[in-house]
């Protein structure tokens, strides 16, 4: 019987396990107490092999792994235990091996369908699911990314939607607080809410309405958390700055800006598809701290170098509002200062790459 079977039969899963625990326990009691006793009892003055408690115990070995008696026996109570023996020891090995794989299965039925809840810990959450999605765990495996961290998805989809055996599908509802704690927000390192794509009829206000509920309850739990968010609308945009999350894409913002941007200037699209993403090979933008000796040194005179250096092109310096993109010349660099650069390659920008 199955985890479903056993709830719709009325019958909780822990009082199975119970009821299972009780039949096993009998017979562990049977095979090691009565019988070894039993045989003792009815065999001690007639079998010089077994005139201790401690010789039928060594009988009970010896017979549960023989094909016959240890020793010969001389009663009609010694043939019976003998056959209790055979039939329990074979019992309680297929009861066992039952149990197990009967667990096993369970477990992967329940995995399969995301019942269960993750182990991982510094990972990256991705709530909802959508065609963006596979495009995002490319990005996250691309083979730049020096610490691929593990990827958790929660989503309100019957089934896995990933098609990934890498990734880690929980079936629930993003906005439930019970089903993000079974995906492990309290121990993620980023959380990414996406407009899920999980009902076909929903149209992009729905979807929107559900993703905000999603970053209400992600920031509620767990306001420490990076929070990426996709948003449908840019109308929307509002509510989801109400929200706290750290990043929103507008999907429909972002398109239509970089399509007017590419009439204007040909051949843009390619560069800023380029740019931001790493299967392809290609220039990327990276983060790095600042190198020793660099402290001090004004923006302009820190260019020349680092393209020496590093074969990097130095185009924002990040502060508390984000990246200063293009700063001025003049601009001083300090130790903590946290570089976007232009790069082919994280390898070039060791040990300072940020990935």
């Amino acid at each position: 019987m199955s985890f479903e079977d056993g709830l719709a039969a009325g019958r909780p899963f822990w009082q199975r396990v119970q009821r299972r625990f009780r039949i096993l326990l009998a017979m562990v009691f049977l095979l090691l107490v009565i019988c070894p006793v039993t045989i003792w009892l009815a065999e001690r003055h007639r079998n010089h092999n077994l005139r201790s408690i401690g010789s039928a115990y060594q009988w009970l070995g010896r017979t549960l792994f023989e094909t016959s008696s240890a020793y010969r026996l001389y009663s009609g109570v010694g043939f019976v235990v003998y056959y209790t023996v055979r039939v329990a020891g074979v019992s309680l090995v297929a009861f066992g091996t039952g149990a197990v794989a009967s667990r096993l299965v369970n477990n992967l039925i329940r995995k399969g369908k995301g019942m269960g809840a993750t182990k991982a810990t510094g990972h990256i959450l991705i709530c909802g699911w959508s065609s963006k999605g596979t495009e995002i765990v490319r990005e996250l495996r691309s083979k730049s990314v020096d610490q691929k961290r593990r990827i958790v998805v929660l989503s309100r989809h019957a089934e896995d939607p990933t098609k990934d055996d890498s990734v880690e599908f929980l079936h629930g509802d993003p906005s439930e607080a019970d089903d993000l704690h079974r995906a492990g927000l309290m121990h993620c390192s980023t959380a990414i809410i996406l407009a899920d794509e999980s009902d076909p009829a929903a149209s992009a206000g729905d979807r929107d309405a559900r993703t905000l509920l999603t970053c209400l309850a992600v920031e509620s739990i767990r306001p420490e958390v990076y929070s990426c968010v996709e948003v449908v609308r840019s109308e929307n945009r509002q509510h989801f700055a109400q929200t706290k999350v750290d990043e929103m894409v507008v999907s429909a913002e972002l398109t239509g800006a970089l399509l007017g941007a590419s009439a204007r200037t040909h051949g843009l699209s390619r560069v800023v598809s380029d740019l931001v993403t790493t299967h392809k090979g290609g220039q990327e933008f990276f983060r790095m701290t600042l190198p020793p000796g660099y402290s001090g040194l004004t923006v302009s005179d820190a260019l020349t170098p680092m393209k020496t250096q590093f074969d990097a092109l130095l185009v924002g310096v990040e502060d508390a509002e984000g990246f200063d993109l293009n700063p001025a010349g003049s601009r001083v660099l300090h130790d903590h200062d946290i570089l976007l650069v232009i790069s082919d390659d994280a390898a070039d920008l060791h040990p300072h790459a940020i990935v």
